[in-house]
């Protein structure tokens, strides 16, 4: 959030520049609440001077009360609520529908944030250096396979030599049975050892 000035957190809590003034000077708004500005300016940052003051953002004062009952209200536990509130001003509707929007999206977040974690945990989203470690393994292993195709060179070339190109076409369906059932072990191979590994106390 970008710090305001001292009046424009007064408009911000719904009070005079004098009721902020005289929280900075009594240390209710603590020196921790103040960010630098432009030309060495001290600015509020409000959420920190909200929490400081011992209210949330959402809460707008709805009328303006004197410093010193501000100050009364702010040291009592409990303050009594309002019968009559005062008109809401123009920039009050402003900043409540600010902080309405601000709110919803950070609600919104937080659910979407909590929905994700939970896929996750039930194993139904996978981190992507999972997914790529994965695609590496595989490939490691369907390149091993067609490394080894050239050793059924000579059978090849003797089916070829013997029953010409249907004796080869017999061979390399056969080769690629072979092939496609090595593959599967493997696979299942590599998925139980990440399963094993997965399993191993950290």
């Amino acid at each position: 959030m970008d710090g305001m000035t001292q009046a424009e957190y007064a408009r911000h809590r719904g009070v005079s520049r004098q009721a902020i003034s005289k929280l900075i000077s009594s240390g209710k708004i603590p020196a921790s609440a103040f960010v630098p500005g432009e030309g060495g300016a001290r600015l509020i940052n409000a959420a920190a001077a909200d929490h400081a003051l011992g209210e949330g953002r959402e809460r707008v004062l709805l009328d303006q009360p004197e410093p010193d009952d501000l100050l009364a209200s702010l040291d009592s536990e409990v303050v009594a609520p309002r019968v009559t509130p005062a008109p809401v001003r123009p920039e009050q509707h402003e900043h409540i529908a600010a902080l309405t929007k601000a709110r919803t999206e950070t609600e919104t977040y937080r659910a979407e944030r909590a929905r994700i974690e939970l896929e996750e945990k039930r194993g139904k989203l996978l981190k992507v250096e999972d997914v790529v470690a994965s695609m590496e393994k595989c490939a490691a292993v369907i390149v091993r396979e067609l490394e080894a195709l050239p050793n059924f060179a000579d059978e090849i070339a003797a089916a070829i030599a013997k029953d010409g190109a249907g004796g080869a076409r017999s061979v390399l369906k056969r080769v690629a049975r072979e092939v496609r059932t090595q593959l599967e072990q493997n696979m299942r191979l590599a998925a139980a050892a990440d399963r094993d590994v997965e399993g191993e106390p950290q």
